[in-house]
Parts: structure tokens; sequence; C-alpha cells
């Protein structure tokens, strides 16, 4: 039961590309501050958010870093106490320039707007690493995931490798992507981009927005994933 409730918690927050990120008010002492903003999230469970120094919520961490992250499955009708949420709360954490580049070259993939934030000399990238989590699926099924839960191994590649079959499959395979994207989310796009690799799943960029498509198990090293995409290729082909 705690391992899917992981699993739907973490699936959520691969499917959703922005949330309310919560910290505590310097102006307001004692209150909580909310605002929306977009993130990424990586293999380990880690967040990220490429904000500017002027915005309400970085002064707030300069002075504070407990904040949380809370992601949810908007109700489109009826009651929105029966969709998934999950609130991500811990420490966030200014990431170093030695790692930054990298992270903030699959931050502009995915949000290629941001790309004009990289020219402005106050936009830097934060880091939320878990403390616990709050899943709730609905009524009933609610759990509290600790850390050691929700923090999960490294991927098996390094980022050589990862480009190299993004590259591979936006140059070869686009068709395959085109089956998946249809099949998984009902989406006629002949040239969808991948523009995201974890072991966990993989997204698809079509019409200016991301979609999470998930693996059936995570991957262990570049053979698996290519054997991943082999089979969800297959299973759309037959059932187009």
């Amino acid at each position: 039961m705690r391992q899917q409730a992981l699993y739907e918690a973490k699936k959520l927050v691969f499917q959703k590309s922005s949330g309310v990120m919560s910290t505590l008010s310097h102006n307001l002492r004692g209150y909580p501050f909310g605002s929306v903003t977009p993130y990424m999230c990586d293999e380990q469970g880690r967040i990220y958010f490429f904000i500017s120094d002027i915005a309400q919520h970085t002064k707030n961490l300069q002075h504070d870093k407990r904040m949380s992250l809370t992601v949810f499955d908007a109700a489109e009708r009826g009651d929105q106490n029966e969709h998934g949420r999950v609130t991500i709360v811990g420490d966030g954490s200014l990431v170093s320039q030695e790692h930054a580049e990298v992270l903030i070259n699959k931050y502009v993939t995915l949000f290629p707007e941001a790309q004009s934030y990289r020219n402005a000399h106050d936009f830097n990238l934060w880091q939320l690493d878990a403390i616990r989590v709050r899943y709730i699926g609905g009524f009933g099924k609610i759990f509290w995931l600790e850390q050691t839960e929700w923090q999960q191994p490294s991927k098996q590649w390094d980022e050589s490798q990862e480009q190299s079959m993004i590259e591979h499959m936006n140059a070869d395979h686009q068709d395959a992507m085109s089956l998946i994207l249809k099949q998984h989310c009902n989406l006629d796009d002949a040239s969808p981009v991948m523009s995201g690799l974890l072991p966990q799943g993989f997204y698809l960029q079509s019409l200016n927005r991301n979609y999470y498509i998930a693996f059936d198990e995570p991957c262990d090293s570049p053979l698996a994933v290519r054997k991943a995409l082999v089979q969800l290729t297959k299973t759309a082909r037959e059932a187009s």
C-alpha cells in the first residue's frame, strides 16, 4: 500500500509542471506566503526552481530555508477532494554554479520560455530537499512518506549518455513518439519532441506543453531505457 502511494505521489509530481511554493514571510513574521511557480523534479525526488532574487518567495528563503511545494491534480468538475495532491516539506538551498549549468539546461528544455531568464543576472536555481511528504490520493488514501522513502537512487548513466538518448529519439523516432503520445494522452502530433528523460519515465513536448509518460518500471541502464521505449512503441502501434 505504501509503495503504491509512493509511486502515485511521484508520478503526480512528474506529471505536473507547477505548484504552490510556500515560504515563511520575512515581512509578515510568522505567516506563510504562497506563490505559484514552475518546477522541475529529478529522479531522486529533488525539486528545482529557477527564480528571481527580487521575488518575494526568494527573499523569504534567503532568511529562512524552510519551505514546501504543493502539487495537485485540478478537478475539471466535481469534488476537488477526490483528486490527488502532494505536499513536499523540506529545506531550500541555492544550487552552486558548479552544478547549476547542467540543471538549467534541462530546465530550459522543459520550459523554453525560461531561456530569456538565463540572461538576467538576478535569476538563480534553487533546490528543495524533502524532509517529509504528505500524499492524499482521495478519500481514505492519506500517507506521510518519509525522507528515506522519497529519496531514490541516482540514475545509472551520465549526462552525455542521457543527451545522446534524447537526441537519438528526436532525430530518428518521432513516429514512435507520436504513437505513444496518441495512446497515452490522446493527442495527435506528428512531431513531438522528447524534452526530458528519467529512470522512471520521459517527457514529450507537444504544442508548447510537456506530457510525462511513465515506464512500467524504473530503468537501471541506457539499455533498459531502450527496451522500455521499444515496448511502449510496440504497445502503442498495436493499439492504433
